[in-house]
């Protein structure tokens, strides 16, 4: 190796320590300055700058040496206890880590160090003697440089050092063995795992194609065998020996293939088998070496905060548990943003500031806590404050400020505060106030294919929740069609598969329903979800297959044609050009050499719950006038309401007769009848709820529809309605005639 090869590799190897050595300097500083005369923190600290004194200097890096020396020489003084270290000495060695990262990013990316912010901490003249280390460690033979990476570390994967910048005999026998690997060529190792899942997947194929063949063989030997056997005994009756010997041997021959054939099918079904066990096993090598623990992700959070709560004046812990789950690589570089963002939201705008805290009766120092955890093949973090809590009057404020009207429920206030462009600050500042950082996580955790959701106790603090798949490159997913399209559904967000008959789904609020034991969930064909797919009607009767998806506490059910497996595929990028397909995440490619779309749930649940109309419903058409007139029976306690109803349902062509209550809806239901009722919920004598249960529970009028028109819009106002026997619901505050009228044209169809 020639000396130029020599220094590009050790500035290369010099670069990737610097990243490691900031990291461990951070994290002991802010283990330091609550305490600024511990020991071993100092010396921590001390360590940093000893060994990236003694590594400048062998990769020839003079600024960061100088630098670091004087570091050095102050944390020496503090350990000797000629110094304390106070508010001053901190900014310098807090600014001193931020420095030295920037000179990583930058000789990293080959850009000089002049006019960078290391060089504004550089106070030696220019021309002075270089520090003297009398400890001077020898420069790093060749042998012993290593690749260049771009790796992360966390803290833990950092060798320890003796006090001399060495590492200690136990470091280097832990450090034995491992081996820096980029990640472009981790990526690749993936990508052949990936082309190795579907060459196992046509081999398993092959074997099931080979094993019919086998079977096919069987059969046609044994039919052989049969009519040989009578052939032989017409052929011996007839003298004809020659012909019968001939029978006899295409009879062993033909008995010779088929159990040559079955042989070969057993032989290429354990050579699946075989096959797809190591398929699986290297490819879960390959992802194990881009598994990184969920500290990774939470790096920056720290010191981030630490900044923040001095900048504001505010008194601030942070909790961290779950730091070992692990994750993709992939995955956790996603999270940090998102994590970043919300720990500098929980400060500015959840914290409180110390004496008010104290007035509220909260201790003065306020705790954020970020926990993960796996759950199944997802990871799920949990990043939560006891600050004040979201102000949910002034977000339903501000909406309606823009326009937008304001939700009733904390629901609607939660997805509201992900609006892009929505602060409840006053004044911008910087660190937020420009309303774009949730809006930022929201779209972040969707590239992620995973979600955000948000709760909070006024007063007492709030909580996010960040839910994602462990890994990207890969998923469990359902297949199903649509059309001549195959598309994967990931299981992780398929609550349940179900299919369903016509009469199994409602009508709310214009929109076809399917009642569960936790609410309705609204229908929509997934045809409508992605066009130009075409949208096929079922048949009379015809059971509707239904994925019923979860994004958060969200639910739709998306029909599709059919159900065709469940698997594990690899997900390979496609540009997507038709913007209404924003809901697919990529593509696989399955054994049959077909290429399956892979969805985006939480983009599917989004797309769905938007539509003012299910699949299928159409505004509906005034009566026919020469048709006989069907008969529909208004029951509500409002005159007003009644008198509006009933001039809609009149002018639509039907015949309507009127009830003040539900006690008196029931009696004129009995002594005249009717094809329909349209009800309230609250009313005196009997509810909407009980006359919906009496004339379910009558004989005469069992089948009769009903259509629930009330100002209850809560889900569980839904759900009971459902369940007591409403075929409909419809709220007042979004009522409009054209969905009255279509709902009951659709019933009475």
């Amino acid at each position: 190796m020639n000396r130029d090869d020599l220094a590009a590799r050790l500035l290369a190897t010099f670069v990737a320590e610097l990243a490691d050595q900031v990291r461990v300097m951070n994290e002991a500083l802010l283990a330091l300055e609550p305490d600024p005369r511990n020991e071993e923190h100092l010396l921590s600290v001390f360590r940093v700058a000893h060994t990236l004194k003694g590594a400048a200097r062998a990769a020839s890096v003079p600024l960061v040496e100088r630098v670091c020396h004087e570091l050095e020489e102050l944390l020496a003084q503090a350990r000797k206890g000629t110094r304390v270290l106070g508010p001053a000495e901190f900014e310098r060695l807090f600014a001193a880590a931020d420095a030295l990262a920037d000179a990583a990013d930058r000789l990293g990316a080959d850009r000089e160090l002049t006019g960078s912010p290391l060089a504004t901490l550089d106070s030696r003249p220019r021309g002075a003697a270089e520090p003297v280390d009398q400890e001077r460690p020898a420069r790093v033979p060749p042998q012993e440089a290593r690749a260049p990476s771009h790796e992360s570390r966390g803290p833990s994967d950092t060798p320890a050092r003796s006090s001399e910048g060495r590492r200690s005999p136990e470091a280097s026998r832990a450090a034995e063995g491992q081996v820096r690997i980029e990640h472009g060529k981790l990526d690749a190792l993936l990508a052949s795992g990936a082309d190795l899942l579907v060459a196992g997947g046509r081999s398993a194929l092959r074997a099931q194609e080979m094993e019919t063949l086998a079977e096919r063989a069987q059969k046609c030997a044994s039919r052989w065998r049969e009519a040989s056997r009578r052939l032989r005994v017409t052929l011996q009756r007839a003298g004809v020996a020659a012909a019968e010997a001939e029978a006899l041997e295409a009879d062993e021959e033909i008995g010779r293939l088929a159990r040559d054939a079955a042989r070969l099918a057993d032989t290429a079904r354990d050579d699946a088998r075989g096959i797809s066990r190591t398929v699986a096993e290297v490819l879960g090598h390959a992802r194990t070496l881009r598994m990184r623990p969920f500290a990774d992700a939470c790096e920056a959070l720290p010191r981030a905060l630490r900044d923040l709560a001095v900048a504001a004046g505010k008194e601030v812990t942070l909790e961290i548990t779950g730091g070992g789950v692990e994750a993709d690589r992939t995955v956790l570089d996603g999270l940090r943003d998102p994590l970043l963002q919300l720990v500098r939201n929980a400060v500015d705008h959840g914290i409180e500031a110390p004496e008010d805290r104290s007035a509220a009766g909260k201790p003065a120092s306020g705790t954020v806590r970020v926990a993960a955890e796996l759950r199944g093949d997802r990871l799920v973090v949990e990043l939560s404050d006891d600050g004040r809590g979201l102000d949910a009057a002034k977000i339903r404020t501000l909406l309606e400020e823009r326009g937008i009207q304001a939700p009733t429920d904390e629901r609607g206030v939660a997805e509201a505060l992900f609006t892009a462009g929505l602060s409840t600050l006053a004044e911008a500042t910087t660190v937020s106030g420009r309303g774009v950082g949730l809006d930022i996580v929201q779209t972040a955790m969707a590239r992620l294919g995973g979600w955000v959701d948000v709760t909070w106790d006024e007063g007492q603090g709030t909580t996010f929740v960040l839910d994602c798949p462990v890994t990207v490159a890969s998923l469990g997913v359902v297949l199903v069609s649509v059309g001549s399209q195959v598309l994967a559904i990931p299981l992780a967000h398929v609550e349940r598969l179900h299919r369903a008959a016509p009469g199994d789904l409602r009508l709310a609020e214009g929109r076809r329903v399917l009642p569960t034991p936790e609410g309705p969930v609204p229908v929509v064909s997934l045809a409508r979800l992605l066009p130009p797919l075409a949208e096929r009607a079922p048949a009379s009767g015809e059971l509707v297959p239904l994925a019923l998806l979860r994004a958060g506490p969200r639910r739709l059910a998306v029909a599709v044609e059919d159900f065709l497996d469940a698997r594990d595929v690899a997900i390979r990028p496609i540009r997507v050009r038709q913007p209404q397909a924003s809901a697919v995440r990529g593509a696989a490619l399955l054994e049959t050499g077909r290429v399956a779309l892979v969805l985006d749930p939480v983009a599917l649940v989004a797309a769905g719950l938007q539509g003012e109309a299910g699949p299928g419903i159409q505004v509906a058409e005034p009566v026919d006038s020469s048709a006989p007139r069907r008969r529909i029976l208004v029951v509500d306690d409002s005159i007003t309401t009644r008198t509006l109803e009933r001039s809609i349902l009149e002018a639509a062509g039907y015949e309507v007769i009127t009830a003040v209550d539900g006690s008196d809806g029931w009696r004129v239901l009995q002594e005249q009848g009717c094809d329909l009722v349209v009800a309230d919920i609250e009313m005196p004598r009997m509810d909407g709820f009980a006359l919906c249960a009496a004339i379910r529970a009558s004989r005469r009028f069992a089948r009769v529809p009903i259509v629930l028109v009330t100002a209850l819009e809560h889900d569980e106002d839904r759900a009971r309605g459902l369940e007591v026997g409403a075929d409909a619901y419809i709220g007042k505050s979004s009522f409009d005639q054209h969905n009255l009228l279509d709902t009951i044209r659709q019933l009475l169809d």
